[in-house]
């Protein structure tokens, strides 16, 4: 069995910390962390978020300016376990 997380990626940290800012706010879900290698070499820090809110976080970062650089879908299973364990160790 596949799980599916979303994980938003920022070109500066700034971004990040701002991303955050706004959806703590508003009240939707948000868990920074390191972002995966395979994804982005350009910032350290992702965002972990509900896939099924990700029409409401762009309409909130579309509103606010807020510039993000791409979601991502990962898929996790046995072969990468380390992903999973991390992010439900954050939830």
């Amino acid at each position: 069995m596949e799980d599916i997380f979303c994980v938003v990626t920022f070109e500066i940290t700034q971004h990040a910390l701002i991303f955050e800012k706004y959806l703590k706010d508003n009240n939707l879900y948000v868990k920074l962390m390191p972002v995966p290698r395979q994804l982005s070499t350009s910032c350290g820090i992702a965002a972990y978020v509900n896939c099924d809110e990700k029409d409401s976080i762009s309409a909130l970062c579309k509103d606010k300016s807020i510039i993000i650089g791409e979601f991502h879908e990962l898929k996790t299973n046995k072969k990468n376990l380390w992903f999973m364990k991390h992010l439900k160790s954050k939830t």
